[in-house]
Protein backbone atom coordinates (compact mmCIF):
# COMPACT_ATOMS: atom_id res chain seq x y z
CA UNK A 1 0.00 0.00 0.00
CA UNK A 2 2.92 2.34 0.75
CA UNK A 3 4.20 1.82 -2.78
CA UNK A 4 0.86 2.95 -4.19
CA UNK A 5 0.82 6.16 -2.18
CA UNK A 6 4.40 6.92 -3.18
CA UNK A 7 3.35 6.81 -6.81
CA UNK A 8 -0.04 8.46 -6.29
CA UNK A 9 1.01 12.11 -5.79
CA UNK A 10 3.18 11.91 -8.89
CA UNK A 11 0.20 10.57 -10.81
CA UNK A 12 -1.99 13.37 -9.51
CA UNK A 13 0.61 15.97 -10.54
CA UNK A 14 0.78 14.48 -13.99
CA UNK A 15 -3.00 14.52 -14.18
CA UNK A 16 -3.17 18.21 -13.27
CA UNK A 17 -0.41 19.04 -15.78
CA UNK A 18 -2.22 17.10 -18.48
CA UNK A 19 -5.49 18.91 -17.79
CA UNK A 20 -3.70 22.27 -17.89
CA UNK A 21 -2.08 21.41 -21.20
CA UNK A 22 -5.44 20.52 -22.68
CA UNK A 23 -6.68 24.00 -21.85
CA UNK A 24 -3.75 25.66 -23.62
CA UNK A 25 -3.95 26.00 -27.43
CA UNK A 26 -0.17 26.21 -27.69
CA UNK A 27 2.87 28.16 -26.63
CA UNK A 28 5.58 30.22 -28.26
CA UNK A 29 9.03 28.71 -28.54
CA UNK A 30 12.02 30.87 -29.43
CA UNK A 31 15.25 29.51 -30.90
CA UNK A 32 18.14 30.43 -33.21
CA UNK A 33 19.47 29.13 -36.53
CA UNK A 34 22.99 28.81 -35.09
CA UNK A 35 23.97 28.10 -31.51
CA UNK A 36 26.84 30.60 -31.80
CA UNK A 37 27.79 33.31 -34.26
CA UNK A 38 30.44 32.21 -36.79
CA UNK A 39 34.01 33.32 -36.11
CA UNK A 40 34.91 36.48 -38.07
CA UNK A 41 37.43 35.89 -40.88
CA UNK A 42 37.44 39.36 -42.45
CA UNK A 43 35.61 42.52 -43.43
CA UNK A 44 33.71 43.34 -46.61
CA UNK A 45 32.69 46.75 -47.93
CA UNK A 46 29.28 46.63 -49.62
CA UNK A 47 28.44 49.39 -52.07
CA UNK A 48 25.47 47.64 -53.71
CA UNK A 49 24.01 44.45 -52.25
CA UNK A 50 25.34 41.34 -50.57
CA UNK A 51 23.13 38.27 -50.29
CA UNK A 52 23.32 35.05 -48.34
CA UNK A 53 21.28 31.87 -48.84
CA UNK A 54 20.54 29.54 -45.92
CA UNK A 55 18.18 26.68 -45.12
CA UNK A 56 15.54 27.61 -42.58
CA UNK A 57 14.51 24.93 -40.04
CA UNK A 58 11.40 26.60 -38.63
CA UNK A 59 8.44 28.87 -39.17
CA UNK A 60 8.22 32.22 -37.40
CA UNK A 61 11.50 33.85 -38.44
CA UNK A 62 11.39 37.20 -36.66
CA UNK A 63 14.89 38.59 -36.08
CA UNK A 64 18.31 38.87 -37.69
CA UNK A 65 21.74 39.57 -36.22
CA UNK A 66 24.24 40.89 -38.78
CA UNK A 67 27.96 41.36 -38.27
CA UNK A 68 28.85 45.00 -38.96
CA UNK A 69 31.95 47.14 -38.45
CA UNK A 70 31.74 50.72 -37.10
CA UNK A 71 33.91 53.20 -39.02
CA UNK A 72 36.07 53.69 -35.93
CA UNK A 73 36.31 51.12 -33.15
CA UNK A 74 36.98 53.89 -30.61
CA UNK A 75 34.08 56.15 -31.58
CA UNK A 76 30.48 55.50 -30.59
CA UNK A 77 28.00 56.13 -33.39
CA UNK A 78 24.25 55.94 -33.63
CA UNK A 79 22.85 53.13 -35.77
CA UNK A 80 21.56 55.68 -38.28
CA UNK A 81 25.11 56.95 -38.71
CA UNK A 82 26.45 53.43 -39.14
CA UNK A 83 24.00 52.18 -41.74
CA UNK A 84 23.17 55.41 -43.64
CA UNK A 85 19.79 54.11 -44.82
CA UNK A 86 20.79 50.50 -45.54
CA UNK A 87 18.04 47.87 -45.68
CA UNK A 88 17.72 44.14 -45.09
CA UNK A 89 15.31 41.80 -46.88
CA UNK A 90 14.25 38.19 -46.37
CA UNK A 91 13.29 36.40 -49.60
CA UNK A 92 12.48 32.89 -50.75
CA UNK A 93 15.39 31.25 -52.61
CA UNK A 94 13.78 28.30 -54.46
CA UNK A 95 16.74 27.90 -56.82
CA UNK A 96 18.78 26.76 -53.79
CA UNK A 97 16.22 24.33 -52.37
CA UNK A 98 17.94 20.94 -51.92
CA UNK A 99 14.65 19.04 -52.13
CA UNK A 100 14.60 18.69 -55.94
CA UNK A 101 16.65 16.34 -58.17
CA UNK A 102 18.47 19.16 -59.96
CA UNK A 103 21.34 19.98 -57.62
CA UNK A 104 23.97 22.65 -57.88
CA UNK A 105 24.47 24.22 -61.28
CA UNK A 106 27.83 22.65 -62.14
CA UNK A 107 27.15 19.20 -60.71
CA UNK A 108 26.63 16.44 -63.29
CA UNK A 109 26.70 13.19 -61.27
CA UNK A 110 27.87 10.10 -63.12
CA UNK A 111 24.89 8.09 -61.82
CA UNK A 112 22.54 10.26 -63.91
CA UNK A 113 21.91 9.31 -67.56
CA UNK A 114 20.18 10.47 -70.76
CA UNK A 115 16.74 9.13 -71.67
CA UNK A 116 17.35 8.84 -75.42
CA UNK A 117 15.76 10.93 -78.16
CA UNK A 118 12.32 12.41 -77.52
CA UNK A 119 10.53 11.70 -80.79
CA UNK A 120 7.07 11.17 -82.27
CA UNK A 121 4.38 10.07 -79.83
CA UNK A 122 6.66 9.46 -76.89
CA UNK A 123 5.70 11.31 -73.69
CA UNK A 124 7.91 11.70 -70.65
CA UNK A 125 7.01 13.47 -67.44
CA UNK A 126 7.20 13.82 -63.67
CA UNK A 127 4.88 14.47 -60.74
CA UNK A 128 6.08 16.87 -58.04
CA UNK A 129 5.14 19.17 -55.17
CA UNK A 130 5.63 22.91 -55.50
CA UNK A 131 7.22 24.24 -52.31
CA UNK A 132 6.95 27.96 -53.10
CA UNK A 133 4.38 30.43 -54.51
CA UNK A 134 4.40 31.81 -58.08
CA UNK A 135 5.46 28.68 -59.95
CA UNK A 136 6.27 29.88 -63.47
CA UNK A 137 8.49 27.28 -65.11
CA UNK A 138 10.26 23.94 -65.11
CA UNK A 139 14.03 23.70 -65.54
CA UNK A 140 15.50 20.47 -66.97
CA UNK A 141 18.88 19.30 -68.26
CA UNK A 142 19.04 18.77 -72.00
CA UNK A 143 21.49 17.36 -74.55
CA UNK A 144 21.40 18.07 -78.28
CA UNK A 145 23.87 15.41 -79.52
CA UNK A 146 26.47 17.97 -80.65
CA UNK A 147 24.12 20.52 -82.23
CA UNK A 148 26.29 23.44 -80.99
CA UNK A 149 29.53 22.32 -82.65
CA UNK A 150 31.83 19.41 -83.48
CA UNK A 151 35.40 19.08 -82.17
CA UNK A 152 37.84 21.11 -84.26
CA UNK A 153 39.40 24.55 -84.54
CA UNK A 154 37.63 27.80 -83.79
CA UNK A 155 38.66 31.42 -84.24
CA UNK A 156 37.94 34.08 -81.62
CA UNK A 157 36.55 37.50 -82.52
CA UNK A 158 39.10 40.22 -83.22
CA UNK A 159 39.67 42.82 -80.55
CA UNK A 160 40.51 42.74 -76.86
CA UNK A 161 41.56 39.55 -75.04
CA UNK A 162 38.83 36.97 -74.43
CA UNK A 163 38.40 35.66 -70.86
CA UNK A 164 38.49 31.90 -70.20
CA UNK A 165 36.69 30.39 -67.20
CA UNK A 166 37.28 27.10 -65.47
CA UNK A 167 33.53 26.34 -65.68
CA UNK A 168 30.85 27.86 -67.93
CA UNK A 169 28.80 30.95 -66.97
CA UNK A 170 30.12 31.75 -63.49
CA UNK A 171 33.28 29.70 -63.08
CA UNK A 172 36.60 31.10 -61.90
CA UNK A 173 38.42 33.20 -64.49
CA UNK A 174 41.69 31.37 -65.21
CA UNK A 175 43.29 33.16 -68.18
CA UNK A 176 42.75 35.20 -71.35
CA UNK A 177 43.27 34.39 -75.01
CA UNK A 178 44.29 37.02 -77.59
CA UNK A 179 41.45 38.35 -79.72
CA UNK A 180 41.43 36.79 -83.19
CA UNK A 181 43.49 33.76 -82.14
CA UNK A 182 42.79 30.18 -83.16
CA UNK A 183 41.97 27.67 -80.45
CA UNK A 184 41.15 23.98 -80.23
CA UNK A 185 37.47 23.39 -79.43
CA UNK A 186 36.54 20.04 -77.87
CA UNK A 187 32.84 20.38 -77.01
CA UNK A 188 30.25 22.65 -75.43
CA UNK A 189 28.13 23.09 -72.30
CA UNK A 190 25.61 25.71 -71.21
CA UNK A 191 26.22 27.72 -74.39
CA UNK A 192 30.00 27.86 -73.83
CA UNK A 193 32.73 26.13 -75.84
CA UNK A 194 35.20 23.89 -74.06
CA UNK A 195 38.65 24.86 -75.31
CA UNK A 196 42.10 23.29 -74.97
CA UNK A 197 44.65 25.78 -73.62
CA UNK A 198 48.37 25.85 -74.53
CA UNK A 199 49.34 24.46 -71.11
CA UNK A 200 47.06 21.44 -71.54
CA UNK A 201 44.27 22.71 -69.29
CA UNK A 202 40.71 23.05 -70.51
CA UNK A 203 38.49 26.07 -69.99
CA UNK A 204 35.29 27.61 -71.30
CA UNK A 205 34.66 30.54 -73.62
CA UNK A 206 31.24 31.94 -74.53
CA UNK A 207 30.06 30.80 -77.96
CA UNK A 208 29.33 34.46 -78.82
CA UNK A 209 33.06 35.26 -78.55
CA UNK A 210 33.87 33.17 -81.65
CA UNK A 211 33.76 34.46 -85.19
CA UNK A 212 34.15 30.91 -86.49
CA UNK A 213 33.35 27.53 -84.96
CA UNK A 214 33.52 23.95 -86.23
CA UNK A 215 30.21 22.93 -87.86
CA UNK A 216 27.57 21.30 -85.62
CA UNK A 217 27.33 17.55 -85.48
CA UNK A 218 23.62 17.73 -86.37
CA UNK A 219 20.69 20.13 -86.66
CA UNK A 220 17.68 19.95 -84.33
CA UNK A 221 14.82 22.22 -85.37
CA UNK A 222 11.61 20.67 -83.96
CA UNK A 223 9.43 22.09 -81.18
CA UNK A 224 9.49 20.60 -77.68
CA UNK A 225 6.26 21.14 -75.71
CA UNK A 226 5.78 21.08 -71.94
CA UNK A 227 2.29 20.81 -70.47
CA UNK A 228 1.58 21.34 -66.78
CA UNK A 229 -1.37 19.69 -65.01
CA UNK A 230 -2.77 19.83 -61.52
CA UNK A 231 -2.65 16.44 -59.88
CA UNK A 232 -5.66 14.34 -60.91
CA UNK A 233 -6.81 16.71 -63.68
CA UNK A 234 -6.90 15.84 -67.39
CA UNK A 235 -6.64 19.34 -68.88
CA UNK A 236 -3.36 21.27 -68.78
CA UNK A 237 -3.30 24.57 -66.91
CA UNK A 238 -0.11 25.86 -68.56
CA UNK A 239 1.74 25.12 -71.83
CA UNK A 240 5.22 26.20 -72.94
CA UNK A 241 7.00 25.50 -76.25
CA UNK A 242 10.70 25.83 -77.12
CA UNK A 243 12.24 25.08 -80.50
CA UNK A 244 15.21 22.74 -80.26
CA UNK A 245 17.39 25.29 -82.12
CA UNK A 246 17.30 27.43 -78.95
CA UNK A 247 18.64 24.61 -76.77
CA UNK A 248 22.35 24.19 -76.06
CA UNK A 249 24.18 20.92 -75.58
CA UNK A 250 24.69 19.65 -72.01
CA UNK A 251 22.82 22.55 -70.52
CA UNK A 252 19.87 23.72 -68.47
CA UNK A 253 16.67 24.74 -70.25
CA UNK A 254 13.67 26.39 -68.60
CA UNK A 255 10.12 26.12 -69.97
CA UNK A 256 8.48 29.32 -68.74
CA UNK A 257 4.76 30.04 -68.33
CA UNK A 258 2.39 32.45 -66.58
CA UNK A 259 2.96 32.36 -62.81
CA UNK A 260 0.65 30.41 -60.49
CA UNK A 261 0.34 32.56 -57.32
CA UNK A 262 -1.27 29.78 -55.25
CA UNK A 263 1.30 27.09 -56.07
CA UNK A 264 2.83 26.69 -52.60
CA UNK A 265 2.16 23.14 -51.39
CA UNK A 266 0.21 22.14 -54.53
CA UNK A 267 0.85 18.90 -56.43
CA UNK A 268 1.40 18.94 -60.21
CA UNK A 269 2.68 16.85 -63.08
CA UNK A 270 4.40 17.99 -66.26
CA UNK A 271 4.61 16.14 -69.57
CA UNK A 272 7.16 16.68 -72.38
CA UNK A 273 6.51 15.84 -76.05
CA UNK A 274 8.07 16.63 -79.41
CA UNK A 275 5.55 15.26 -81.96
CA UNK A 276 7.44 16.33 -85.11
CA UNK A 277 10.84 15.12 -83.93
CA UNK A 278 12.44 12.11 -85.63
CA UNK A 279 15.63 10.15 -84.91
CA UNK A 280 18.58 12.38 -85.81
CA UNK A 281 16.50 15.54 -85.26
CA UNK A 282 15.58 15.46 -81.58
CA UNK A 283 16.87 16.24 -78.10
CA UNK A 284 17.10 14.21 -74.91
CA UNK A 285 16.67 14.92 -71.19
CA UNK A 286 18.57 13.77 -68.14
CA UNK A 287 17.21 11.48 -65.43
CA UNK A 288 18.25 9.44 -62.41
CA UNK A 289 17.76 5.70 -62.66
CA UNK A 290 17.21 5.52 -58.88
CA UNK A 291 14.24 7.10 -57.11
CA UNK A 292 15.97 10.23 -55.82
CA UNK A 293 12.86 12.40 -55.38
CA UNK A 294 10.44 11.06 -52.72
CA UNK A 295 7.68 13.60 -53.45
CA UNK A 296 7.04 12.55 -57.06
CA UNK A 297 7.19 9.88 -59.73
CA UNK A 298 8.71 9.72 -63.21
CA UNK A 299 6.31 9.00 -66.06
CA UNK A 300 6.89 7.43 -69.46
CA UNK A 301 3.92 7.13 -71.79
CA UNK A 302 1.71 8.24 -68.91
CA UNK A 303 2.70 5.28 -66.72
CA UNK A 304 4.84 5.43 -63.56
CA UNK A 305 8.40 4.13 -64.06
CA UNK A 306 11.44 3.91 -61.78
CA UNK A 307 13.74 6.88 -61.34
CA UNK A 308 13.14 10.62 -61.62
CA UNK A 309 13.72 13.34 -64.18
CA UNK A 310 16.44 15.82 -63.23
CA UNK A 311 14.32 18.93 -62.85
CA UNK A 312 13.69 21.98 -60.70
CA UNK A 313 10.56 24.14 -60.56
CA UNK A 314 11.20 27.79 -61.41
CA UNK A 315 9.43 30.69 -59.71
CA UNK A 316 8.66 34.29 -60.58
CA UNK A 317 10.14 36.96 -58.34
CA UNK A 318 7.99 37.48 -55.27
CA UNK A 319 7.82 40.53 -52.98
CA UNK A 320 10.18 40.14 -50.00
CA UNK A 321 8.83 38.25 -47.02
CA UNK A 322 10.17 41.09 -44.88
CA UNK A 323 11.96 44.38 -45.56
CA UNK A 324 13.56 46.19 -42.65
CA UNK A 325 15.42 49.49 -42.40
CA UNK A 326 18.66 48.78 -40.59
CA UNK A 327 18.44 52.19 -38.93
CA UNK A 328 15.80 50.54 -36.70
CA UNK A 329 18.34 48.04 -35.40
CA UNK A 330 20.22 47.85 -32.13
CA UNK A 331 23.97 47.41 -31.83
CA UNK A 332 24.94 44.51 -29.56
CA UNK A 333 28.14 45.23 -27.68
CA UNK A 334 28.57 41.58 -26.77
CA UNK A 335 28.45 40.18 -30.29
CA UNK A 336 29.38 43.23 -32.44
CA UNK A 337 26.23 42.68 -34.48
CA UNK A 338 23.36 44.83 -35.61
CA UNK A 339 20.13 43.22 -34.42
CA UNK A 340 16.72 43.86 -36.02
CA UNK A 341 13.36 42.36 -35.12
CA UNK A 342 10.10 42.18 -37.05
CA UNK A 343 6.78 40.33 -37.13
CA UNK A 344 7.18 36.53 -37.35
CA UNK A 345 7.15 35.21 -40.94
CA UNK A 346 5.03 32.10 -41.62
CA UNK A 347 5.91 29.33 -44.10
CA UNK A 348 9.68 29.43 -43.63
CA UNK A 349 10.16 25.91 -42.23
CA UNK A 350 12.29 23.65 -44.46
CA UNK A 351 12.60 26.38 -47.08
CA UNK A 352 15.63 27.97 -48.71
CA UNK A 353 15.74 31.67 -47.81
CA UNK A 354 17.92 34.55 -48.91
CA UNK A 355 19.08 37.40 -46.71
CA UNK A 356 19.78 40.52 -48.81
CA UNK A 357 21.61 43.54 -47.40
CA UNK A 358 21.39 46.67 -49.55
CA UNK A 359 23.72 49.59 -48.84
CA UNK A 360 22.19 53.02 -48.32
CA UNK A 361 23.74 56.40 -49.02
CA UNK A 362 27.21 55.16 -48.13
CA UNK A 363 28.97 51.79 -48.26
CA UNK A 364 28.28 49.41 -45.41
CA UNK A 365 31.10 47.37 -43.85
CA UNK A 366 30.03 43.86 -42.81
CA UNK A 367 31.97 40.86 -41.53
CA UNK A 368 32.32 37.45 -43.15
CA UNK A 369 33.35 33.99 -41.98
CA UNK A 370 34.79 30.85 -43.53
CA UNK A 371 32.02 28.96 -41.72
CA UNK A 372 29.05 28.40 -44.04
CA UNK A 373 25.44 28.37 -42.79
CA UNK A 374 23.04 25.39 -43.14
CA UNK A 375 22.92 24.57 -46.87
CA UNK A 376 26.59 25.37 -47.46
CA UNK A 377 26.05 28.48 -49.61
CA UNK A 378 28.52 31.37 -49.72
CA UNK A 379 27.78 35.07 -49.97
CA UNK A 380 27.13 36.78 -53.32
CA UNK A 381 27.96 40.38 -54.24
CA UNK A 382 26.03 42.47 -56.75
CA UNK A 383 29.03 44.51 -57.84
CA UNK A 384 31.94 43.12 -59.81
CA UNK A 385 34.37 42.51 -56.99
CA UNK A 386 35.22 38.88 -56.30
CA UNK A 387 33.51 37.71 -53.11
CA UNK A 388 35.54 35.92 -50.44
CA UNK A 389 35.11 32.17 -50.09
CA UNK A 390 32.84 32.36 -47.09
CA UNK A 391 29.50 33.54 -45.75
CA UNK A 392 28.15 36.55 -43.94
CA UNK A 393 28.49 36.62 -40.19
CA UNK A 394 24.83 36.45 -39.27
CA UNK A 395 22.22 34.58 -37.28
CA UNK A 396 18.43 34.45 -37.41
CA UNK A 397 15.91 33.78 -34.68
CA UNK A 398 12.46 32.26 -34.65
CA UNK A 399 9.33 32.68 -32.60
CA UNK A 400 6.97 29.85 -33.51
CA UNK A 401 3.68 28.63 -32.13
CA UNK A 402 3.99 25.04 -30.90
CA UNK A 403 0.79 23.06 -30.33
CA UNK A 404 0.76 21.26 -26.99
CA UNK A 405 -2.13 18.90 -27.72
CA UNK A 406 0.21 16.10 -28.72
CA UNK A 407 2.25 16.58 -25.53
CA UNK A 408 -0.95 16.56 -23.48
CA UNK A 409 -2.12 13.34 -25.14
CA UNK A 410 1.18 11.72 -24.24
CA UNK A 411 0.87 12.80 -20.61
CA UNK A 412 -2.72 11.60 -20.36
CA UNK A 413 -1.74 8.31 -21.96
CA UNK A 414 0.82 7.79 -19.20
CA UNK A 415 -1.82 8.66 -16.61
CA UNK A 416 -4.20 6.16 -18.18
CA UNK A 417 -1.61 3.40 -18.00
CA UNK A 418 -0.91 4.19 -14.33
CA UNK A 419 -4.63 4.27 -13.60
CA UNK A 420 -5.07 0.77 -14.98
CA UNK A 421 -2.37 -0.42 -12.56
CA UNK A 422 -3.85 1.33 -9.46
CA UNK A 423 -7.53 1.84 -10.22
CA UNK A 424 -8.61 2.32 -6.58
CA UNK A 425 -6.11 5.11 -5.94
CA UNK A 426 -7.03 7.04 -9.10
CA UNK A 427 -10.74 6.51 -8.47
CA UNK A 428 -10.43 8.12 -5.02
CA UNK A 429 -8.43 11.04 -6.46
CA UNK A 430 -10.99 11.42 -9.22
CA UNK A 431 -13.84 11.64 -6.68
CA UNK A 432 -11.84 14.17 -4.68
CA UNK A 433 -11.18 16.32 -7.74
CA UNK A 434 -14.85 16.27 -8.72
CA UNK A 435 -15.81 17.24 -5.16
CA UNK A 436 -13.32 20.10 -4.99
CA UNK A 437 -14.37 21.35 -8.44
CA UNK A 438 -18.04 21.21 -7.42
CA UNK A 439 -17.39 23.07 -4.18
CA UNK A 440 -15.47 25.81 -6.03
CA UNK A 441 -18.23 26.14 -8.58
CA UNK A 442 -20.90 26.39 -5.88
CA UNK A 443 -18.91 29.06 -4.05
CA UNK A 444 -18.58 31.14 -7.20
CA UNK A 445 -22.32 30.77 -7.91
CA UNK A 446 -23.24 31.92 -4.38
CA UNK A 447 -20.98 34.95 -4.60
CA UNK A 448 -22.56 35.92 -7.89
CA UNK A 449 -26.10 35.47 -6.45
CA UNK A 450 -25.35 37.54 -3.36
CA UNK A 451 -23.67 40.26 -5.41
CA UNK A 452 -20.38 39.94 -3.57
Amino acid sequence: MARRHARGPRGLGALLIGLALLLLPGCRVEHLLLADLPRVSGRLTVGGTVSQVFLSPSDGLNRVSLGVVPPSPTKERAVAGLTDGATLEIQYAPEADPGYPDGRFHEWPAEHAWLGELTGRREIGQTFVSRYPNLNGITLRVATFGADLSPGEGRLVDGPPVPVRRLPVDGERITELPGGSTVRVEGSAEGWARVLLPDGQTGYVELSRFQRLPPPGRVNDRDVVLRLYREGEAEPIRTATINARAMHDNSHVTFTFEPLPDSMGARYRFVLTSPAAVPGNAVTFRYAEADVYPDGTRLDGGAPVPGDLIFRPAYAADPPLARIELDRGVISGQTSTLEVAFAPIPDTADRALRLVVRAGQAPLVVTWSEQLPPGGYGLVLSDRQEPPEGALVFNVGYRAEVALGQVARGVLGKIGRDARVDTRFFALYGVALVGVSGWCGLAVWRRGRDGR
